[in-house]
């Protein structure tokens, strides 16, 4: 009786076969919504991922879940598949999307563990999450066969290579960050030495490691792609970076201006401790026009864009215009403090200060509730 009474236990034990994605590959590139419950609905998921990209090694992943259901049911066990996705950008976000759809699925059912197929890396880190859930039982992991002759393992590496250009979560760090420190040091190369052929090659290089190091092209086109509106906003985020340029440069003129301090910070840099200050005085008060005539620029072509496109945000874009314009007087009274310090720069630097203060909290207790009101549902 005893035995008989184990062996009816055994019986009614009922396993998830559960595979995680934990990048979400299958509704980035499959479009398929997630969770995927059931052998015939992950079946049609890891094929439409499949014909997506035949390069993906979560499809292969899916299959080999699906090969496990049929083992078990062919041994009799009870069991069910799921497939359960997380977020493109990983992280936090990705681990508490997955957590929510086991916790979705474990519900639908009374299981006695999970079996995780998983093709490794990434995937893995969420057998934490899972096993606070339900007990794992069985961890199968998923190698993808490749050949050993050179010709595919160059196509392998192409593969990745091609990862680290176009992949936005790779790129920014694969091209972006040495791109912008190839700009750098071309920059401070111009700034010492001649301009040559060599420099040229190096400015070349670092410009285009950032751009498509932070998908600058694709932003650019996809702001052309909404039509007029699109240009209004192209053609003012240039002109607003030129005239920011201009104002900075103007700013470097007049630091360097006063070649008294100046050439006294540069024969001896411990005078930055008490020359610093001036510095910066001179610096924002030779390019604050031009750098505060950009930044409005940029945020008249916003508005001028959400409005031609009757878009709610215009109302944000009036809100930074009005907080960029009450902004202006303080910091030009901090600039004249700097450079000058004396009494009446401290007084008209509190004054514009306390009243710039003011104006921003009007407004913000008026008009940014409003502008804060928008359909979940708009488009940027």
């Amino acid at each position: 009786m005893l035995f008989e009474s184990r062996w009816m236990s055994q019986k009614e034990e009922r396993y998830l076969i559960l595979c995680v994605d934990r990048d979400d590959d299958l509704g980035t590139k499959a479009r398929v919504e997630s969770p995927v419950v059931g052998r015939d609905q992950a079946v049609s998921a890891a094929t439409k991922l499949a014909l997506a990209d035949p390069e993906e090694a979560d499809a292969n992943a899916i299959f080999a879940a699906v090969r496990k259901y049929d083992e078990l049911k062919q041994a009799k066990t009870s069991c069910e598949i799921a497939v359960v996705c997380g977020d493109v950008d990983r992280g936090f976000e990705a681990d508490r999307r997955v957590g929510r759809q086991v916790a979705k699925v474990l519900a639908g059912a009374d299981y006695s563990g999970v079996v995780l197929v998983s093709d490794g890396g990434e995937d893995e880190q969420v057998i934490p999450i899972v096993q606070s859930l339900k007990p794992i039982v069985s961890v199968q992991r998923v190698a993808v066969k490749h050949s050993q002759t050179v010709e595919e393992t160059y196509q392998i590496l192409g593969r990745y290579l091609r990862m680290l250009i176009f992949d936005p979560h790779y790129s920014k760090y694969a091209l972006g960050v040495p791109g912008l420190i190839l700009i750098l040091a071309g920059i401070l190369t111009v700034t010492g030495h001649e301009f040559d052929g060599a420099l040229a090659a190096l400015l070349i290089i670092g410009g285009a490691f950032l751009v498509r190091g932070f998908s600058i092209d694709r932003t650019v086109a996809g702001v052309l792609h909404r039509g007029p509106t699109g240009y209004i906003r192209f053609v003012s985020m240039i002109f607003a970076l030129i005239v920011v340029i201009v104002g900075i440069d103007s700013g470097y003129l007049a630091m360097t201006g006063d070649t008294f301090v100046w050439d006294l910070v540069l024969a001896n840099p411990s005078q930055l401790m008490v020359y610093g200050g001036t510095l910066v005085g001179y610096m924002l008060k030779g390019s604050l026009n031009l750098v505060w005539a950009g930044l409005a620029i940029y945020f008249i072509g916003a508005l001028l864009s959400h409005i031609a496109r009757d878009s709610i945000r215009w109302r944000r874009d009036a809100y930074t215009l009005a907080i960029l314009a009450l902004l202006y007087l303080p910091v030009e009274t901090f600039s004249a403090f700097l450079v000058s310090g004396t009494e009446q720069a401290t007084f008209l630097l509190i004054s514009y200060v306390l009243l710039g203060l003011v104006a921003v909290f009007l407004l913000s207790i008026t008009l940014y509730p409003r502008v804060r009101t928008r359909p979940s549902t708009e488009i940027e």
